[in-house]
């Protein structure tokens, strides 16, 4: 046999070895992800189950579904009473009532919405990522990691839009970039992402570009004006339906201060908990030395992240960009593999990123526990029952309670007093006159981002401590310092 047969013969064989034992690695890593993912959701159900509100803005959601119930729009005249602010759009607000009409209201099945939808995401994220037809095992690998995420889990099973609104803006670009006989379809699905919350522009925004980069100018012509005529319609009818008001609402209650220091906070989060992630992606990029699909995508969520540098805004505004970390992972590591100089070493990397997403995916499976965090929750919840007029920064044990929100999103309404754009009102009135029966405060130590300075000094004057609670935005409960006067007969 010639040395070249011999020579030939040897490199199939290693090639095969490599191959193979690729494929094993891939699948074990695949299935140690998918029972990580499996186990952080069933945690997620369990969590999702607790009847007390987690997060500042699950009350809002939940009192803007009980409105649309009884009749009312989320979206009332600015200043009017009860003062009621909803800076979200209304689909999260519609799903949310539909799920507790005739019904108590409750958390639980609102919920669900939220934890579908970050499985939808996760599916949406392995169609993306499974670019070929080999690359089955890696989508599977990297929407299953997507679950474990420590972020993930941490927002998963709260009521907030922004699973559903991530949903709806990967399924239009699930359906742009795999499904292109459906294009049609792609503006209802971004409209449906920025009528849950308006911050989702980077999926749009990168089909956008590419169709500028391909030149295919009837394509854009058709979605831009598909997708201005979508929106259109809806903002449209919404300002028809709340006389002019949804879209102040929307953009008029976003008026709090910037700080590096919050940003800087969440972001270094998102670093420890994706840098295998980061490093493929940066590899991807370096290999491609072009800014391909996933790339773009990549970027221009990154511009989206200014949104943290509000005061107000906590780490669920870089859940979209972990999933397009995972998006563009996928394309580093079929960088890798098209390495073919060092074989050995560069399937021994792969191999072992492959280990550290397993590891990491396993090691944070079900992170959370509500144990110790609701404990006195029942307790808080009670007391607020036994009064009637409850200024409270959990809205949430209002609405479950059966009290009247007089004060709906109190940290959206300081930000408003303390910028000018609202003078002090029947807030700061009812603080002064000490007609509020009890005041909630639910985080102390960010007690000036969410009162005014003129509710904060009637507080401390007319005001004393009278209960201390562990239980979410509600650790601190405050009563007149005299009974308040009977009215006259």
């Amino acid at each position: 046999m010639a040395p070249s047969a011999i020579k030939d013969h040897g490199v199939t064989r290693r090639s095969a070895f490599l191959k193979r034992t690729a494929s094993i690695c891939s699948a074990l890593v695949a299935a140690c992800l998918l029972y990580a993912a499996l186990v952080s959701m069933a945690n997620g159900l369990r969590l999702a189950r607790q009847p007390y509100q987690f997060d500042y803005e699950e009350g809002n959601v939940l009192n803007a579904a009980v409105r649309i119930i009884a009749g009312l729009t989320p979206y009332p005249v600015p200043q009017s009473w009860p003062i009621v602010l909803n800076s979200y759009g209304p689909i999260p607000y519609l799903i949310s009532a539909g799920l507790i009409r005739n019904r108590k209201p409750e958390l639980f099945r609102p919920r669900i919405i939220s934890l579908v939808a970050a499985t939808i995401v996760a599916f949406e994220i392995g169609l993306l990522a499974s670019g070929l037809p080999d690359s089955v095992l890696l989508g599977i690998s990297l929407g299953a990691f997507f679950l474990t995420l420590p972020l993930v889990q941490e927002w998963a099973p709260i009521l907030r839009v922004d699973f559903l609104g991530l949903a709806f803006s990967l399924g239009g670009l699930v359906v742009f970039l795999r499904l292109p006989r459906l294009h049609f379809g792609v503006p209802f699905f971004f409209a449906g992402a920025l009528l849950c919350k308006v911050t989702f522009l980077a999926a749009p925004i990168t089909c956008v570009v590419i169709l500028v980069r391909g030149k295919r100018w009837r394509d854009l012509t058709f979605g831009m004006l598909a997708g201005v005529a979508v929106l259109g319609i809806a903002i449209a009818a919404l300002q028809w339906s709340t006389h002019g008001e949804f879209l102040f609402h929307q953009f008029g209650t976003h008026v709090d201060s910037l700080s590096w220091t919050n940003y800087r906070t969440h972001a270094s989060q998102v670093l420890r908990e994706t840098a295998v992630l980061v490093a493929l992606t940066l590899v991807g990029i370096i290999r491609r030395r072009r800014l391909a699909p996933p790339f773009l995508y990549f970027f221009f969520v990154i511009l989206g992240t200014v949104t943290a540098l509000k005061v107000g805004s906590e780490s669920n505004h870089f859940l979209e960009l972990e999933a397009a970390l995972c998006i563009s992972s996928a394309t580093g590591v079929r960088e890798l593999q098209k390495m073919n100089r060092l074989p050995f070493a560069t399937a021994g990397l792969i191999v072992l990123c492959g280990v550290i997403f397993a590891v990491e995916g396993i090691a944070n499976r079900a992170l959370y526990s509500s144990q110790g965090v609701v404990d006195e929750c029942p307790r808080a919840y009670a007391y607020i029952r036994d009064h009637e007029r409850v200024l409270s920064e959990n809205v949430g044990a209002l609405v479950l309670t059966g009290r009247p929100v007089l004060l709906s999103n109190p940290f959206v309404y300081a930000q408003l007093v303390r910028s000018g754009k609202w003078p002090s009102g029947r807030v700061e009135q009812m603080l002064e006159e000490s007609t509020a029966d009890l005041v909630i405060i639910g985080k102390p130590r960010i007690s000036e981002q969410r009162w005014s300075q003129p509710a904060l000094a009637a507080l401390a004057s007319n005001y004393h401590v009278s209960k201390r609670f562990a239980c979410p935005d509600a650790m601190v409960a405050y009563e007149p310092n005299s009974p308040r006067a009977a009215p006259l007969p």
